[in-house]
């Protein structure tokens, strides 16, 4: 089972390609994979989610898509 230090771990490498993103699309992507890693780490620590708003579907699988494609420079 994944802790929540392993959440946190990928909200930081999300906020960092954030940082290092060239473009908005990724970085947007990004960051908002950071805010659902943090979520889920909050989660696992039994703190209730933050006040920002969840991600759609449709942006989950757009910053998945983005995560891939980076990954593929990496």
């Amino acid at each position: 089972m994944i802790q929540a230090a392993d959440y946190r771990a990928k909200a930081e490498d999300c906020a960092r390609r954030a940082a290092e993103a060239q473009d908005d699309y990724h970085r947007n992507n990004f960051q908002a994979l950071a805010t659902m890693w943090s979520e889920m780490a909050d989660k696992a620590e039994g703190r209730a989610a933050s006040d920002a708003a969840a991600a759609s579907p449709e942006e989950i699988d757009d910053a998945l898509a983005t995560i891939r494609e980076a990954d593929k420079f990496a």
